[in-house]
């Protein structure tokens, strides 16, 4: 019973600190990477494909903009479809799963498995944990690396307590969490493996091959369900966004750069940046953890091999992704309590008292790289003004030029966007070649022809399993401005948001046909003159 309500507790006070004030920030508006200033972009993404599954269906296989969505498995956006049923569309409801994964992650580590365990350092993990601005970053969000690290959690805190896998239990846990990070991160999903196999070298054990092969089979039995329909039902499609762009292109030969310096520098320094004290307490650690390694201590050598897979998957990915360290937080936490110098009963009061103060300091200091913030995150730029059009209720497409939202406005209950980029490098055709054969992406002088391109667009799209315009030019790419200018001149009954130098050099061109309005800073409307309102309150549905 004591143990019940310290579980109870745990995951109770991780809800209340990680939880506060989810529901504040509008989508995209927090860092997912502060050092470089990214903001948390691709949170538009999957609020705009599970608030799709919640309104409209097609569970098996998630859509976006018309288009099948298929680079990640569904995982997060099936769970977030469901809390958007249960609690209305909202950011708030977009983020229960990674919040309940993150509570779920601390839950587990607080019980991590040790011949060193104590109430002390176990609480010193959950202070740590919740003062890192990573996992309370991602704990906040609607992203899928919470639920890949829980799942990581689950596997490993299964085979820290039985270390050849040879109870049932075990098997079932591991084999069931694999198959969670599969359907919620790819490949991702499989990293306990390698972490498993990496464990019995560094302890000296003769791995467990055949219990390895059962939690294999049981992640494969549980994972290959929805691969084998996408596999028949779209297999085309199914290659192409989950094989060749996410795992192929993204992993060895990235469309854009994604940082300068080496990926160990990009990783180092964004780490020490955000959490110098659990950089400065795991390099303490280090010493004891490797003596502890050599004297046969089974969690010592488990937590080594997470570090080591962990610090090394990132690197072998070459697209450089801040979220991808977070697997790393977990053992680097475990490391820091149980293994440092202050890990005794006395020093861990200690310990976790200053790590408390820190956390208070962290939470004064919201702005910096290393702090936690609670306040709503200052909106993107362009929010207000895309709600504003929202609320219109205009029956018109939309085309964002060179857009600034982070795709907000994909979110938004609007009856058509269009992006529209001016690039003469290649980069926009060049992200997933298959949609410039599939008419999702097209170039300037195909828009202005779209009524000659469109059937044979439409009869590709048809043969890739999807009958249906909607995806058909929703990215268009243009080499000029002059470009640009041409499209708006042809298109009268389409509206239009644009930078305001570009808004300005075509005011006047476009006066019969658009009406500007400013909006955020640096961009405006073009508002076609040719429009009637509509009945539907589309606001109202969704609180973004």
């Amino acid at each position: 019973m004591r143990n019940w309500m310290r579980v109870m507790c745990v995951f109770f006070v991780s809800l209340v600190f990680l939880g506060y004030g989810i529901g504040r920030s509008g989508l995209a508006a927090a860092f997912s990477d502060r050092v470089s200033g990214m903001r948390a972009q691709d949170e538009t993404t999957y609020a705009a494909s599970a608030a799709e599954l919640a309104t409209h269906g097609g569970w098996m296989t998630p859509q976006i903009l018309g288009r099948y969505f298929l680079v990640k498995p569904p995982l997060f956006i099936w769970l977030a479809a469901v809390s958007m049923k249960i609690l209305g569309i909202s950011a708030f409801a977009l983020r229960i799963p990674a919040l309940l994964a993150g509570c779920l992650a601390i839950t587990l580590l607080f019980y991590w498995p040790s011949e060193t365990r104590s109430l002390w350092t176990a609480c010193l993990t959950v202070v740590l944990l919740l003062a890192d601005p990573l996992w309370h970053t991602f704990a906040r969000l609607g992203y899928t690396d919470m639920l890949l690290v829980a799942s990581m959690a689950s596997a490993l805190f299964a085979v820290a307590r039985d270390p050849v896998a040879s109870r049932g239990s075990t098997l079932v846990i591991a084999g069931v969490a694999i198959a969670t990070g599969v359907m919620a991160k790819n490949l991702a999903g499989v990293l306990p493996i390698p972490i498993l196999l990496a464990f019995y070298a560094v302890s000296r054990r003769s791995p467990p091959w055949a219990n390895l092969m059962k939690i294999c089979a049981l992640a494969a039995m549980l994972a290959a369900p929805w691969h084998i329909y996408q596999l028949i039902a779209h297999r085309r499609w199914f290659w192409a966004d989950y094989v060749q762009v996410q795992l192929l292109e993204y992993g060895m030969h990235p469309p854009a750069p994604s940082g300068s310096g080496g990926p160990a520098w990009f990783y180092l320094k964004r780490l020490i940046f955000t959490d110098p004290l659990l950089c400065l307490l795991a390099a303490i650690a280090a010493p004891s953890l490797i003596r502890s390694i050599r004297n046969g201590k089974t969690d010592a050598a488990l937590l080594a091999a997470w570090l080591l897979v962990a610090a090394g998957a990132p690197l072998a990915f070459r697209y450089r992704n801040l979220p991808y360290l977070l697997p790393l937080i977990p053992p680097l936490c475990l490391a820091a309590s149980r293994f440092g110098p202050l890990a005794s009963r006395q020093g861990a009061k200690l310990t976790l008292t200053a790590a408390a103060m820190v956390f208070c300091v962290k939470v004064g200091f919201a702005g910096q790289t290393w702090g936690l913030q609670y306040s709503a995150a200052a909106p993107i730029p362009s929010e207000q003004s895309l709600r504003w059009y929202s609320g219109l209720r205009r029956p018109n497409e939309l085309i964002a030029v060179n857009p600034d939202d982070e795709f907000y406005s994909m979110a938004l209950p609007l009856p058509k966007v269009r992006y529209c980029y001016i690039d003469n490098t290649g980069i926009v055709m060049r992200y997933a070649p298959h949609y410039a054969y599939l008419g999702i992406t097209v170039s300037a002088p195909q828009f202005e022809e779209l009524e000659i391109w469109e059937p044979k667009f439409r009869e590709r799209l048809r043969a890739w399993g999807l009958d249906s315009p909607k995806p058909v030019a929703t990215a268009i790419v243009a080499t000029s401005t002059a470009e640009v200018v041409q499209i708006v001149q042809t298109h009268p009954r389409s509206d239009f948001y644009v930078p305001k130098d570009l808004a300005a050099d075509i005011a006047d061109l476009a006066a019969a046909t658009h009406r500007p309005f400013p909006a955020a800073p640096g961009r405006s409307f073009l508002l076609a003159l040719d429009s009637a309102p509509t009945s539907v309150d589309r606001e109202k549905t969704r609180k973004w």
